[in-house]
């Protein structure tokens, strides 16, 4: 819920949020071979009557600064939240969208959360994904076991691109140096025949 900002000045025609947002880490995701997020602090800022006019961005330390009824707000909200790192329970295809709600319900908010689970927390999961919870927890292990598969492959391609990269650019600064030796080479024969004094003609008796 956005609260009008406590400052008297222009800053109070303002109606701002702070919030958590879900991104997808890319090059960690590349890695791992399944997809990688991380919960980062946002703001929205918007402007009551201009429906064209809003920030929506990360939240630094001068939003903070800036809005600090907000902020504190947004923390007493936010106190006792638990860090989401990892594949968000949504975005495994075995399960559907509602059947992802419910587990992030019951606090099964990743993946790994389900891999991980003692037999005491899976068994609070139920029926909830139209199966066993102990067999919805093996697959989520399995799931993961691929993944790292996948990632493990996909690390090994980027090092292998990486090395004929470099090998290639090696080989372009070696080919340059060897060419620029041959000029100065050219160009010092050039030089040395130039100098090189010519043979008189014998004159005829």
């Amino acid at each position: 819920m956005a609260l009008p900002s406590d400052d008297l000045g222009a800053d109070s025609r303002l109606a701002v949020t702070f919030y958590k947002r879900s991104m997808k880490q890319e090059d960690e995701s590349i890695i791992a071979g399944r997809p990688i997020y991380k919960e980062f602090d946002f703001i929205r800022i918007d402007v009551p009557g201009d429906a064209l006019t809003q920030i929506d961005t990360y939240a630094n330390e001068g939003h903070k600064a800036r809005f600090p009824r907000q902020w504190a707000h947004y923390q007493n909200q936010v106190a006792g939240h638990e860090q989401i790192v990892g594949t968000p329970i949504e975005e495994w295809t075995l399960i559907s969208r509602s059947q992802a709600d419910e587990l992030k319900g019951v606090k099964f908010a990743t993946v790994e959360s389900v891999a991980n689970a003692s037999d005491l927390q899976i068994q609070k999961i139920g029926m909830i994904a139209g199966m066993n919870p102990y067999s919805f927890r093996d697959k989520a292990k399995a799931f993961l076991n691929l993944a790292d598969q996948v990632g493990e492959t996909n690390q090994r391609e980027e090092e292998l691109t990486k090395l004929r990269q470099e090998n290639a650019s090696i080989k372009m600064e070696a080919e340059a140096r060897a060419a620029k030796q041959q000029e100065q080479i050219d160009a010092l024969m050039a030089m040395m025949a130039e100098k090189k004094p010519r043979k008189k003609k014998e004159e005829v008796a």
